[in-house]
């Protein structure tokens, strides 16, 4: 094998591919990438078994042929080396790789060791604007489970059908639903598969890293009829997962029909005052109080957000805020209400709820596609 190609398509490549190398190495290959020069070009691939990732890249090919060589140590060496071409050729069991005044030896396995990925050939395809996809990636993954004994849980549930598709996701405790709209055909027939979340967010990674190359085209998300994994096509990346087996719980049922309190609070307010609670909930079980009164003395509806205890101290905040209904109040755990605040980047969100052991519903004003559902903390009397 011998050929070269540039540092900055070289590291590019490398960097993607670095999604699906595997950081516990059970299988010394698999801290390896496989490297195959063809008159096409240079094709990079690495696996931990759960993904894949595929990058094809320009090269001028002299000989071709395969090496599979240590993917982090490549990596590294790549980043590092000053920009222009860089030329790899393999020698006996060794990686040559040199670039200007620079030479590294990398150590070789067999690339018959490497394991096989299976390609889609008939699968159904997703088309999805890449700004859309990231951000619906952004508002929902945060919400699965990180227990790996729960895998339906740390999952994300996708549906397609017609011109759209939605993303759910659930760790129990709260619960993210974003719906976008796709882009070519309507969908023939219905999908309904669970993305492991992880695998969601690498992609969607994928899709800003290569955002210059990406241009106006779609992400490709391919899902086999047959083999039980999915393909996302992002430019010259192919990144592609398992999927999860299993039933996802029926979502829909612990949401409310009707809430009884509506409030709109401004989102960056909000976040400042939950973080000052924070400080002194963290030794008195994270958990942050809110109380919604209608028209205080001044004539002002206001939330008042509380935390901490006799042990360590406590905090009272009010934020003025819009409100219909009775009001009332409702205690959780401030990581939950954070995290989804910092998701999304609206001037405001309106805050429903029932009772305090009701669950709490968080939308966006004019977005009809997303909504959030936090379980509540049981309020000591």
């Amino acid at each position: 094998m011998k050929l070269s190609i540039t540092q900055e398509n070289g590291a590019r490549a490398l960097t993607a591919a670095s999604k699906s190398l595997s950081a516990k190495v059970n299988l010394p290959v698999l801290a390896n990438m496989l490297l195959t020069a063809t008159k096409s070009g240079l094709e990079v691939l690495a696996t931990d078994l759960e993904t894949a990732t595929r990058v094809m890249i320009p090269a001028k090919v002299t000989i071709e042929g395969r090496a599979a060589v240590p993917g982090r140590m490549l990596l590294e060496f790549m980043a590092q080396i000053p920009s222009g071409e860089v030329s790899i050729e393999k020698l006996g069991e060794e990686l040559v790789i040199g670039a200007k005044d620079l030479t590294a030896r990398l150590a070789t396995m067999p690339p018959e060791d490497f394991p096989a990925i299976p390609k889609i050939e008939h699968g159904s395809v997703i088309r999805l604007a890449p700004g859309d996809f990231s951000m619906a990636v952004s508002r929902v993954a945060f919400c699965a489970a990180q227990d790996e004994g729960r895998p339906v849980l740390g999952g994300i549930l996708c549906e397609a059908s017609g011109s759209s598709f939605s993303m759910v996701a659930t760790d129990g405790y709260r619960l993210a639903f974003q719906k976008i709209s796709t882009n070519g055909k309507p969908m023939a027939a219905a999908i309904r598969v669970i993305v492991p979340a992880r695998a969601m967010v690498e992609a969607a990674k994928l899709v800003s890293e290569s955002a210059e190359l990406l241009g106006e085209r779609d992400v490709e998300l391919e899902i086999a009829q047959t083999l039980n994994q999915a393909n996302f096509r992002i430019a010259d990346v192919q990144f592609t997962t398992r999927l999860v087996e299993g039933n996802f719980p029926p979502w829909r049922k612990i949401i409310p029909e009707k809430f009884t309190t509506s409030a709109k609070i401004g989102r960056e307010e909000l976040v400042r005052v939950v973080r000052i609670a924070s400080i002194f909930a963290r030794d008195s079980g994270s958990i942050v109080k809110f109380t919604l009164s209608p028209k205080d003395s001044s004539g002002a509806n206001v939330l008042r957000i509380a935390s901490g205890n006799k042990q360590v101290g406590s905090n009272e905040a009010d934020v003025v805020i819009g409100l219909s209904g009775r009001g009332g109040e409702i205690a959780f755990n401030y990581r939950y209400l954070l995290e989804m605040l910092l998701s999304v980047a609206s001037e405001d969100v309106n805050f429903e709820m029932i009772e305090s052991l009701n669950p709490g519903k968080i939308t966006i004003p004019g977005e009809a596609d997303y909504f959030y559902i936090v379980m509540p903390v049981r309020l000591q009397s």
